[in-house]
């Protein structure tokens, strides 16, 4: 067949993009097969990696990562060991080189491929700017017809590649983290916020399922092809690219990339200064959208106020501030609060009216709230009304001014406004949906509390939005099951114990050895390990009850301490352990603290025990909003 071409035993058809050997056919996706024809038509020669991108991508920029990509699926298609090649040489820094035998298939077709060589060997040699400015045009359109004959193109056929590459439909997507070219670790956090701040803007594209930072971030150095992380992710297109810095100058390099046939689709690289580098998200956010297409009316960024933008200063602590959060609850202790609640008060100073800054501060003192309510929340009320005041646009400040009612002000309408609110601006915020849930949950609306934990889930497919409603429908090994698996990719989140985790988890499945060793692992991880120590010898030698008070005995000095923990956390502990008079005690002093609203105490699962005790009716009286 006209263009057909033998490499070694393997059958080569370009017009097909098919590799076969003995029947077996492979197909490629047609960039592959042009990296491939390119390279066969100059056969043992060395095709520099410059010469590629202008044949195969002559009018868009892509990373050196797209053709190592396409190289790897060759390799693997040919069965070659880069290590000890037999189809494909890599010579560093430079290119490749085919050393494997190409035969043609019949005379017609070698000619052809003779001047391709020829034009191949033309291209590397155009490398000064000034001339490749002045025939980028006409060289694009020469490689684009030259790669057509190549491939043995009619008319016609040209018609088809044109719309077999058409840009796919992607309906959710997952931004991959950026990697840090700085090779300096004390630059990770700046990779970090960079690709956090991605998110946060690709999320508020309306008709596009964005996943969320924390499932993706396990992918940082993940060696697993692309196809399989959108398959563990469920999505099509994922994002990814580098962030490098060097003092004030920063370097973006995005692409995206159809994920099910690991297909590039766009690139781009942005050079950009320091204190630009918020405005640039939405730029490169913008460029997304613009290269996809929805089954919705069509992908379009919902309106949103910009945030000032902060002096470099600001930036720089924010930044920090938004890395430390993220290792809260990993073996730090308090220290992970502290060092992130400076970095935000720190660039607050810096530019007060940089709202993110605000919104950030206010995170930080919501995951401290079950430690130190009285202390925390008049603060966190603060810090979300001034990001509010500042951006009325942060869809994270409405769901926090959601949380913030229904557990301290008992407005469950005005959570509802704010939830709604939070959702507009901002639907594939995980976190909103997952507060949704709970608020259904508060009054006793299972239905809709299971379709929002179900929707926070699919965003945060690493997250467990669903324990909390596994918990509460008893089906408790199906609640283990998904933390166990966030704490495969998370070995060293707290949080995952505390709460709505895993001490609850194995407790309410009976499960007490386990429960008692989880509530070892979480005191450690929260800074106080000898305590986890003290927990592990009371049930080594007095039983889980032993563990359980032991436990409360320490919350209650901590308590005393005005260091952490609320008095319901007191309260449950002792439920646990089966002391009525010591749980009664603590309720009438959560109660009497009145740092929160606790609308459903009537169906929490640890006083069931106490339902027929009139004093415990009459707390639950207390404790319903009014």
């Amino acid at each position: 067949m006209n263009g057909d071409f033998r490499i070694g035993a393997w059958l080569v058809q370009p017009d097909l993009n098919l590799i076969g050997l003995n029947g077996s056919t492979v197909h490629v996706e047609p960039k592959v097969m042009a990296v491939l024809v390119c390279l066969a038509s100059n056969p043992g020669a060395l095709v520099p990696k410059g010469t590629l991108f202008k044949v195969v991508w002559p009018d868009t920029f892509v990373s050196d990562d797209v053709l190592i990509r396409a190289i790897s699926e060759l390799r693997r298609t040919f069965n070659d060991d880069v290590r000890e090649p037999r189809f494909i040489e890599t010579v560093p820094k430079r290119g490749y080189r085919l050393i494997a035998t190409v035969t043609q298939e019949n005379e017609e077709a070698y000619r052809t491929n003779g001047k391709i060589a020829d034009r191949v060997e033309s291209v590397s040699r155009t490398t000064a700017i000034g001339r490749a400015k002045r025939l980028g045009i006409v060289i694009g359109l020469g490689l684009a017809v030259l790669l057509a004959a190549i491939l043995g193109l009619t008319q016609g056929k040209l018609r088809n590649l044109r719309a077999d590459t058409e840009t796919p439909e992607i309906k959710s997507l997952a931004v991959l983290p950026l990697q840090n070219l700085s090779h300096d670790p004390e630059q990770e956090y700046f990779s970090y916020g960079m690709t956090e701040q991605l998110i946060t803007e690709l999320a508020q594209i309306s008709g596009l399922k964005v996943i969320s930072h924390t499932s993706v971030i396990q992918h940082a150095k993940s060696n697993k092809s692309l196809p399989q992380i959108a398959r563990e992710l469920g999505v099509e297109g994922i994002v990814e690219g580098a962030v490098q810095r060097s003092g004030n100058q920063v370097r973006i390099t995005i692409q995206l990339i159809y994920a099910p046939e690991d297909k590039h689709l766009w690139a781009e690289s942005y050079d950009r200064d320091f204190r630009d580098t918020l405005a640039l998200q939405r730029n490169v956010a913008d460029a997304i959208v613009a290269h996809i297409r929805t089954q919705t009316a069509g992908a379009k960024m919902l309106p949103k106020a910009p945030s000032a933008s902060p002096n470099l200063n600001a930036l720089e602590a924010y930044l920090q501030g938004e890395y430390s959060v993220s290792r809260m609850g990993s073996g730090e202790g308090v220290e992970g609060y502290r060092s992130a609640i400076s970095f935000f008060k720190q660039a607050i100073v810096e530019d007060p009216k940089f709202a993110p800054a605000y919104l950030a501060l206010a995170q930080t003192y919501d995951a401290q709230f079950d430690w130190r309510p009285n202390e925390i929340m008049p603060l966190e009320k603060a810090a979300v009304a001034k990001a509010l005041e500042l951006d009325p646009g942060l869809a994270e400040a409405h769901s926090m001014n959601a949380a913030i009612k229904v557990n301290y002000d008992c407005d469950f309408q005005g959570a509802r406004e704010e939830i709604k609110e939070s959702l507009r601006i901002n639907p594939n915020l995980a976190v909103t949906h997952d507060r949704f849930a709970s608020y259904f949950l508060s009054l006793q609306r299972p239905q809709e509390a299971k379709e929002e934990a179900h929707r926070a889930q699919e965003l945060d497919p690493g997250g467990t939005h669903e324990v909390g409603l596994f918990l509460e429908t008893g089906q408790y090994d199906k609640a283990i099951n998904q933390l166990r698996d966030h704490l495969e990719l998370y070995p060293n989140d707290g949080f995952a114990y505390i709460d709505s985790g895993l001490i609850n988890a194995y407790h309410f499945a009976g499960r007490h050895r386990e429960s008692a060793e989880a509530m070892q692992r979480a005191w450690a991880l929260f800074g106080f390990k000898h305590i986890g120590q003290g927990v592990g010898r009371a049930y080594a030698t007095s039983g889980y009850a032993a563990s359980l008070r032991y436990s409360a005995k320490q919350m209650e000095r901590l308590y005393a301490e005005r260091k952490v923990f609320k008095p319901d956390w007191i309260a449950q502990w002792y439920a646990r352990a089966g002391d009525r008079e010591q749980t009664l005690k603590w309720l009438r002093i959560a109660l009497a603290d009145n740092n929160y609203c606790w609308a459903d105490l009537d169906h929490d699962l640890d006083f069931g025990f106490l339902r027929n005790d009139s004093r415990f009716q009459e707390l639950v009286e207390r404790s319903l909003p009014h």
